[in-house]
């Protein structure tokens, strides 16, 4: 039974998730898309907790649903448009758009059915500990690599805000 209903929680939230991203691109209002992107993120969290990766949705609240998409509403709340058209207003690429989701979802359809399906069940107990422990072990490299580039990238982002005057 608990099969069943993991089951049933998983397809629910993918169905939120794929759902509420297709009203961010669909959404002719800015505001009304952002914050179905906040409701996406949140799906994507929760789906990270139902697959037993604590970390990563804990991860995906803070950082995402907390953070980025509260700063993206803000900045569009913030942001001053004199007139009242829509945000995203309606185009003639969506016969052109339709066919390439559809090549990509034939091509991902392919990549599946032909891919060996991974059927064991492999559940970590502490999700932290096993993650710092790839993370200070296996892939030191990677993981300073990826901290100096954050740095560079928000000294940049520094030297950028404040101009050429004030440096």
């Amino acid at each position: 039974m608990s099969e069943l209903i993991n089951a049933v929680i998983f397809y629910v939230l993918a169905l939120v998730i794929l759902l509420t991203a297709l009203g961010v691109v669909l959404g002719k209002n800015l505001v009304h898309s952002a914050l179905l992107m906040t409701a996406s993120f949140i799906g994507v969290g929760c789906l990270y907790i139902v697959l037993h990766a604590d970390f990563l949705g804990a991860v995906q609240f803070m950082v995402y649903s907390g953070g980025v998409a509260i700063i993206i509403v803000m900045g569009i709340m913030l942001t001053h448009r004199s007139e009242k058209t829509p945000s995203s207003p309606a185009h003639d690429h969506r016969l052109p758009a339709f066919g390439i989701v559809g090549l990509f979802a034939i091509l991902m359809l392919t990549v599946y059915s032909y891919s060996p399906l991974r059927t064991t069940e492999f559940v970590v107990d502490d999700t932290v500990n096993a993650l710092a422990d790839m993370m200070l072990t296996h892939y030191v490299l990677p993981f300073e690599i990826a901290a100096v580039l954050l740095l560079v990238a928000m000294i940049g982002a520094i030297i950028l805000a404040k101009g050429e005057d004030e440096v």
